[in-house]
């Protein structure tokens, strides 16, 4: 029976006369190279598009490099375009250079929609001071195509109104407009001179998509019903045509000579007293 400390130190001396575990024995192969990084192509530009950029210069002749300084910020924009615009959009062009965009702005209505002649001689007349007509209301065909007359005639204000509500109701859509006076009431001398006021209706029981046409069709519709002095645009004839708000509109279109009043019905004296004279007796 060997004692404890003896056995450990048996135990070490065992371990000890044990073999390492065995290794991998060196390579005698030369390690791999790394992998080389390949040059990137040259860039080249496409052919039927000139570029100034110092890219498309490699490699070019004298002559070639002549040919190019002299396009320097001309881009074929017909080889394809990056962007909005000529040029790309990013100012690749010179000023100057290429199609000039073409305006939309103020192009009329759209193609296939007209105002009818009765429409405009009628207008013509709502603008004649010798001629009685004082509102003209015009409503579309039943393809929205075109605009035609419903109604015209010698009334004022409150007969537009009555005649917006009859004819096209709370359903239809139209323009027109009708006629009214700044007055000059300076007590001795009274002088009356016309205004035209011109509406768009559209109220909000109409159909959302009628209405929407309306925008595209304003320009030739503001074209037949001309030599207006003010635009309105009217969803409800007795919030919108209430005449003190009318007055305030008329006035601050107008210009350094203002009238102290407008009449909007026969011999009805709306003041406006801008000269702070007061209403006119």
């Amino acid at each position: 029976f060997l004692p404890s400390s003896s056995l450990y130190h048996w135990n070490m001396s065992e371990l000890a006369q044990t073999d390492p575990p065995p290794s991998d024995p060196p390579s005698s192969d030369p390690p791999a190279p790394s992998p080389k990084k390949e040059d990137p192509p040259p860039v080249v530009a496409p052919k039927g598009r000139r570029s100034s950029s110092a890219a498309a210069l490699q490699g070019a002749d004298a002559e070639e490099v002549k040919k190019l300084s002299q396009e320097f910020g001309i881009v074929d924009i017909k080889a394809g375009n990056i962007g909005s615009g000529s040029g790309g959009g990013f100012g690749l062009n010179a000023p100057g250079t290429g199609k000039v965009p073409k305006s939309f702005a103020g192009a009329g209505a759209p193609k296939g929609f007209v105002v009818n002649d009765d429409c405009k001689q009628a207008w013509e007349k709502l603008c004649s001071d010798n001629d009685p007509t004082h509102f003209v209301i015009g409503g579309y065909s039943s393809d929205y195509k075109s605009l035609e007359l419903v109604s015209s005639g010698p009334g004022r204000l409150s007969d537009f109104i009555a005649a917006l509500k009859s004819e096209l109701g709370d359903s239809k859509i139209g323009w027109g407009g009708f006629r009214c006076y700044g007055v000059d009431d300076r007590g001795n001398t009274v002088s009356k001179r016309a205004k035209i006021v011109f509406v768009q209706y559209m109220p909000p029981s109409a159909p959302a998509m009628k209405k929407a046409k309306m925008g595209s069709h304003k320009g030739a519709a503001k074209a037949a019903f001309d030599k207006a002095h003010i635009d309105q645009v009217v969803e409800d004839p007795d919030d919108d045509l209430v005449k003190n708000d009318l007055v305030s509109k008329l006035q601050a279109a107008t210009g350094a000579h203002k009238p102290n009043g407008y009449e909007f019905e026969v011999e009805e004296f709306v003041d406006a007293d801008y000269y702070g004279r007061g209403k006119a007796g």
